[in-house]
């Protein structure tokens, strides 16, 4: 009986080993697991930076597009309205000169 016993015994301790090391493996399995999710987790997030700086970098270049257009056209309109003054100026000149002349010189 005690022979029994002690083969039951060693039957409990050898289980309990082979439950501890199963613990272990599925602990270490775990970790990898888990490893490699953060390492998965980073490469999104970094892949996600450099779409959303892509993105920014875009949107910046496109603003300053259409702030240049716009300087262009406001530049370029102002260039027509002086060039326009400058002639009625140029046309108006001479009777500008004739009306001073005629008021001054009685």
């Amino acid at each position: 009986m005690e022979a029994q016993g002690e083969k039951l015994l060693q039957n409990l301790v050898d289980h309990e080993q082979s439950l501890v090391s199963k613990v272990e493996d599925a602990q270490k399995e775990a970790a990898d697991i888990v490893r490699k999710a953060e390492a998965e987790a980073e490469e999104i997030r970094a892949q996600a930076r450099q779409k959303a700086d892509k993105l920014a970098k875009e949107q910046a270049e496109q603003i300053r597009d259409e702030r240049e257009k716009i300087r262009k056209e406001v530049l370029d309109r102002s260039a027509g309205e002086v060039d326009e003054i400058r002639e009625r100026a140029d046309a108006n000149k001479e009777q500008g000169v004739q009306l001073v002349l005629e008021r001054i010189l009685p």
